[in-house]
């Protein structure tokens, strides 16, 4: 039999291994009187660490964002809808410059019916409104550009429904891998459990140890429980995008980008103002909206109406066609009114331009600042909490092993560990999800859809 602090040695190593190893140890590793050297443990542990990281975190194979992008753009009711009120749009346009219908009018004297002179008297009248010249035109131009404010609605749907379906998948990935990362966490504590339990039995170690990682099983257990809802909750989200059923399964994540690229400010905002949709909607807008000013003040002027007829109650064939034209007067007051509603419409779109341009740029500082914050996590993690939380929990072990530490340092350890990990996750997550928004504001500028295969690859 080994002495106390042996035996915890030897514990001690069969943890690292565990924690190294994606737990692949099997239970007659933790008997706490069985022969284990403890180079060859260490060995061990260094030997496994590597492929231990890749067999937690890895996502399984399945979804990628931009086949859920696909799947959203074919299927979302929305862009259906929005291209229909488009297209009644660019119907508009070939009526708004047209003449209005002719008129035709026909009238008989009925008394004169059987009459022994001229018989049935009839009287048929023809005439064609003109408006006055240029008014068809402006009303073409501004329903051309009534069109073309639609066009870039059904733009902006496209690409906003592909900023949401990524942001989506971006938390889609980051639920699975919450979840593998606490599977792997109760995996470990429920190992921890047995050792502790078996040193308690043993009298090397008092029964708080036990507790404690009966404490954290629970707290495990839980964060299980609010991850599932999670996970049921965001794929309630994408399949509502994909217009299916909130429980339709949906397959698991590929992964996310290893890398992002994240332009500069100024390449962004060069790009939003000239590409985003909402932005060239009420361009399209105002233009419309200046025609209709112009539109009123054509309305000012007279219209023309051309007259030609036939009255057979004229008694010498010579005064029976007639031909005349017909104005209307237009009084001040009620055109007056028709002005100033259309000089205020427009004034409403430039100012509606002038607040979406100030937003949309604030919008693109706030994403591309928390886009950068996130990649600076990601970089700061790898670089340095990763390793530093690595090193303590083998420094916990160690103490562990040589009787001077706790099991609670231990469990400690392992937690800031595995929480790393999952905060590198959510700042991968983060980084895509503004990356995203940033490709939504930019008019698709980072990323133009059909060029969507360009992104691939998983990470960590």
């Amino acid at each position: 039999m080994f002495s106390t602090c042996s035996a915890r040695r030897h514990q001690t190593s069969a943890l690292a291994m565990l924690l190294f190893a994606g737990m692949a140890i099997t239970p007659m590793a933790w008997a706490i009187d069985g022969p284990m050297h403890q180079g060859a443990a260490t060995a061990s542990r260094a030997a496994l660490m590597a492929p231990v990281a890749a067999e937690i975190i890895a996502p399984s194979a399945g979804l990628t964002p931009d086949l859920l992008v696909q799947k959203v753009l074919q299927r979302n009711p929305g862009i259906e809808a929005m291209q229909a009120a488009s297209d009644a749009a660019g119907a508009r346009i070939e009526s708004a410059g047209a003449l209005d219908d002719p008129m035709v009018s026909y009238a008989i004297a009925p008394n004169t019916a059987g009459g022994p002179r001229q018989g049935l008297n009839q009287n048929v009248q023809f005439s064609q409104k003109f408006p006055w010249p240029g008014t068809l035109d402006l009303r073409s131009r501004m329903a051309t550009a009534e069109a073309e404010s639609a066009d870039q609605q059904v733009a902006d749907l496209r690409l906003r429904l592909a900023a949401r379906a990524r942001a989506d998948y971006a938390q889609w990935y980051y639920v699975h891998r919450a979840l593998a990362i606490n599977a792997a966490n109760t995996t470990l504590v429920e190992h921890l459990r047995t050792v502790a339990e078996a040193a308690y039995a043993s009298g090397q170690s008092p029964q708080q140890d036990v507790l404690q990682a009966e404490v954290e099983l629970v707290r495990l257990r839980n964060q299980a429980l609010e991850l599932a809802r999670l996970q049921r909750t965001v794929q309630a989200k994408i399949n509502a995008l994909q217009n299916v059923d909130p429980d339709t399964e949906v397959a698991a994540p590929t992964g996310l980008p290893s890398e992002i690229p994240l332009p500069t400010y100024a390449t962004l905002r060069d790009a939003a103002l000239a590409h985003y949709p909402l932005l060239q909607s009420l361009d399209a807008r105002i233009q419309a909206s200046r025609d209709r000013v112009d539109l009123a003040h054509k309305n000012t002027m007279p219209n023309i109406s051309v007259l030609a007829g036939y009255n057979s109650i004229m008694d010498m064939p010579a005064k029976r066609l007639t031909v005349g034209v017909a104005i209307n007067i237009p009084f001040g007051g009620n055109h007056r009114g028709e002005v100033n509603e259309a000089n205020a419409r427009l004034h409403e779109s430039e100012a509606k331009l002038a607040d979406m341009r100030n937003q949309l740029l604030s919008d693109i500082d706030q994403s591309r600042e928390t886009a950068a914050q996130a990649a600076a996590t990601i970089k700061l993690y790898a670089d340095k909490l990763l390793p530093l939380t690595r090193l303590n929990m083998q420094a916990a072990e160690a103490d562990y092993g040589s009787g001077s530490g706790d099991f609670l340092k231990l469990i400690t350890a392992e937690q800031q560990y595995l929480m790393a990990e999952l905060e590198v996750a959510r700042a991968r997550a983060d980084l895509f999800t503004q990356w995203a928004s940033l490709n939504y504001q930019t008019g698709g500028g980072l990323l133009p859809l059909s060029a969507a295969t360009m992104l691939r690859g998983t990470s960590p």
